[in-house]
């Protein structure tokens, strides 16, 4: 007989893999892959089957920007339940012992708000109902350690209507709002020292699994913007990048390294590099072989020009200027 709690929990599949929670996609599947070679059959047989299982859907899920928003935010959310005390599991030990069905899916809930302690349901059905000595009402122990027909009895011999059938995946919800929510014991609510509870667990748990679907969908509705704006910054820095290439790219994107002697392949800082090497070369060849610096040369003729500016940052083009100090010689030597 196996004996577990219905459980509504997240796997963490960032422990299950050894990443941390913000690992790029890069981490994940250098980790996918590591524990993949280590549940494969060949390796652990059949006891590596299930952890495959897992496995492929931890990495089809964090792989997928999407669903990986979904994931984190209900991990989120669970981390948050702590501070609630919400496990995600039942309180009550989930077996299908005495079930007649092979994949039983039905529960039985007493509800302890209206419960008054009569004790009736623990003869009809010992096994699965037991008494809260705090509060002196009835709650569920175990599913299914008695047969379904004593769990009738038991329900039908309830003088408040206090016991449901309900589904397996309802108990968490059910059984928490019932353990969490304020009550007193049957002794002072039936002495009239105490309030009167008039909690549905029903209505209860139904607002507090609606609380907890609100904020995983406002989580995943953060972890998407913030992804957006992340893929958005990116895209806008490789756009700023594109933009500031050298200006010795031409129009078909191929930098300057082709006419400079290169191959073309867009290194642009590599381009700079090797065309200032090309001009400080140029200059310390003139300057050997004139034996005059070439800035020595070029204030020179700005001298003999009567230029006041640098021939370069001037207006007028150097062709220019030179056809008109030719013509000022040529006047000149007519003379």
């Amino acid at each position: 007989m196996e004996i577990e709690q219905a459980d509504t929990r997240v796997v963490d599949f960032y422990d299950l893999l050894g990443v941390p929670n913000d690992a790029d996609i890069k981490t994940i599947k250098r980790a996918y892959y590591d524990l993949a070679m280590y549940c494969h059959p060949d390796r652990s047989g059949d006891e590596g089957t299930d952890l495959c299982v897992v496995l492929n859907d931890a990495y089809a899920i964090l792989k997928d920007p999407v669903s990986r928003d979904i994931y984190d935010a209900e991990l989120q959310v669970q981390m948050e339940d702590d501070d609630d005390e919400f496990t995600g599991k039942a309180y009550s030990k989930w077996t299908t012992r005495m079930s007649s069905k092979e994949n039983e899916t039905r529960a039985v809930f007493v509800d302890e708000f209206t419960c008054i302690g009569c004790k009736q349901c623990v003869w009809a059905a010992p096994a699965t109902f037991r008494m809260d000595e705090d509060y002196g009402r009835s709650r569920v122990f175990a599913q299914w350690l008695n047969s379904e027909d004593d769990i009738d009895c038991a329900i039908a011999s309830c003088p408040v209507d206090c016991i449901h059938w309900v589904q397996k995946e309802q108990l968490p919800y059910l059984e928490h709002v019932t353990r969490f929510v304020d009550k007193v014991s049957v002794g002072i609510s039936q002495s009239g020292q105490g309030r009167t509870s008039v909690t549905d667990p029903f209505d209860a748990a139904y607002a507090y699994e609606k609380f907890r679907t609100r904020k995983i969908e406002q989580k995943r509705q953060r972890l998407e913007l913030e992804r957006n704006n992340l893929e958005w910054a990116e895209a806008n820095a490789a756009t700023k990048e594109t933009g500031s290439r050298s200006k010795y790219d031409d129009v078909s994107g191929n930098t300057g390294d082709a006419t400079f002697g290169g191959t073309g392949n867009g290194d642009t800082r590599r381009t700079r590099r090797e065309y200032g090497k090309t001009a400080a070369r140029i200059k310390q060849t003139w300057s050997e072989g004139t034996g005059v610096k070439m800035e020595t040369m070029k204030r020179r003729r700005w001298a003999d020009s009567g230029a006041t500016i640098p021939l370069e940052r001037s207006l007028v083009r150097l062709a220019d200027v030179e056809a008109m100090l030719t013509e000022t010689e040529t006047a000149s030597g007519s003379r």
